[in-house]
């Protein structure tokens, strides 16, 4: 056997002896160019992108689950996941995503750095940032600092609790920011497929991301306070998102595989409408944005939706029920939004209104904002404005409203204030709880693969949902 064991050994070593010495070429003819093991930074940034995009915004996690929790939209078939009996798979799928794309950003800008362009190293820390502030504002608590470190070793990360995730995430922000206002040189690369390497819309829509933050945690800690006055009292340091051209869209190619993910679905699925809280509050205002969001029931030509997780026993048909507007669904070459100037302007009101900012009066950002949301769905708002001026209750709803199809945004804002007040699905997999869900639930594979480190997190939690509430809510007696 010794002997065989040096034979081999000796002509691997005569074989190696003559490649080195015969083919220089080696290393280029044996790189496989479909599967790179290095890729330049703006690759990483478009695939992160679309990938976060396609996973987060889709069918499952932006319509199944936080559309329902929002009450924009509800489920007319299939209607589990609108009760809250999630798929186990559906659950692990959401929390690898959100890791993999952290990852490869993480990738990205460590190849930017090295390639010397700080500012697609910026791009890539605020697309990071974003994807994990909508992670922290699933689950709360989650790897983070420890995250994404297995090339170090690391592969059953800590936790860190969302007081400790929210300050890091502003201070990314504001790092992003920096950057970009120092004028660095550098683009951001055919990959960058949100704003086609406009760098200022990079730096507005970082900017409008630290306020989106900084507000959400302004009335449980100064540190929310200090990085909104950072930014409004800096503006020309730190510009935000100032009009509908500015948005933070991303704008599909329209052909297969690439189409816009709620379009998509719609191609062999009709299980979702456009949920009874929406419709009914927008039926009540008059709100001309109405016939862009729905469209009438095909039975009678009403605009009626449909109760988040309804009974079987009070479905009834669903061409009783208004399904998604064209604009929303209809188009494959549509968009994913990640960020809007509604948004923003409905910030800077709340945060006038609540002694935070002087840059804007809480009825003229107010005002802005309403109209700004009527443009963008291209309707003239100036008699609705008239007619729903401003009041808190009144921007709180203006906000969850504009908010269609942010159906993650939407949730976090009924989490905050409880506008509008809604129960959990009548049919919900668990009883006695009065509220839609607090949170998404941790998945399984963490439970079986990470258990010491996760385990003290999981026991906060109440039906999987539901048990301790997001660091913002300060909601009481609800559960």
């Amino acid at each position: 056997m010794k002997k065989i064991i040096q034979i081999i050994f000796g002509g691997a070593l005569i074989g190696l002896l003559f490649l080195v010495s015969c083919t220089k070429d080696w290393e280029e003819m044996n790189t496989d160019p479909n599967n790179p093991t290095i890729v330049p930074a703006t690759n990483l940034l478009g695939q992160s992108i679309r990938y976060f995009a396609d996973n987060y915004y889709d069918a499952w996690f932006n319509m199944n689950n936080t559309g329902t929790y929002a009450g924009h939209l509800g489920k007319i078939q299939y209607l589990d996941e609108s009760r809250y009996f999630e798929r186990e798979s559906s659950i692990n799928n959401s929390w690898t995503y959100l890791y993999y794309t952290a990852n490869d950003l993480e990738s990205a800008k460590k190849l930017a750095l090295e390639e010397e362009n700080l500012n697609l190293y910026a791009a890539a820390l605020t697309f990071q940032t974003f994807a994990f502030s909508i992670g922290t504002d699933s689950w709360r608590d989650l790897p983070f600092f420890d995250a994404i470190k297995g090339d170090k070793g690391i592969v059953n990360p800590t936790y860190n609790t969302q007081e400790e995730i929210y300050p890091a995430l502003l201070d990314s922000l504001k790092k992003a920011g920096d950057i970009f206002a120092d004028g660095n040189l550098g683009n951001t690369g055919n990959g960058d497929f949100l704003f086609n390497g406009e760098v200022e819309l990079w730096q507005r829509f970082a900017n409008s991301l630290r306020l989106r933050l900084a507000n959400r945690i302004a009335n449980v800690s100064n540190t929310g306070v200090t990085h909104i006055q950072d930014v409004l009292n800096n503006i020309t340091t730190y510009p935000i998102i100032e009009s509908n051209d500015h948005n933070a869209f991303l704008y599909w190619p329209g052909s297969s595989p690439y189409k816009e993910p709620w379009m998509e679905d719609s191609e062999t699925r009709d299980d979702h409408a456009v949920g009874s809280y929406l419709i009914d509050y927008m039926n009540s205002t008059s709100d001309p944005r109405l016939p862009v969001y729905a469209k009438p029931a095909t039975s009678d030509g009403v605009y009626r939706g449909v109760i988040p997780g309804v009974g079987d026993d009070n479905l009834g048909s669903i061409a009783q029920y208004s399904r998604i507007g064209a604009r929303f669904r209809d188009d494959a070459t549509g968009f994913t939004p990640f960020m809007r100037y509604s948004e923003v302007l409905f910030i800077i009101s709340e945060a006038a209104h609540n002694g935070h900012t002087s840059y804007m009066t809480a009825t003229a950002a107010y005002n802005a904002a309403v109209l700004a949301s009527m443009d963008e769905n291209g309707v003239d708002g100036e008699a609705f404005l008239a007619s729903v001026p401003f009041s808190e209750t009144n921007l709180y709803y203006q906000k969850w409203v504009s908010l269609f199809k942010q159906s993650h945004e939407a949730w976090a804002e009924c989490r905050r204030h409880d506008v509008p007040v809604m129960t959990a699905a009548p049919a919900a997999r668990f009883e006695g709880h009065n509220r839609p869900p607090f949170r998404f639930a941790y998945p399984t594979n963490e439970a079986n693969l990470n258990g010491a480190n996760s385990a003290p997190f999981m026991e906060e939690v109440t039906d999987r949902f539901w048990g301790k509430k997001m660091w913002w809510d300060e909601r009481s007696g609800v559960n």
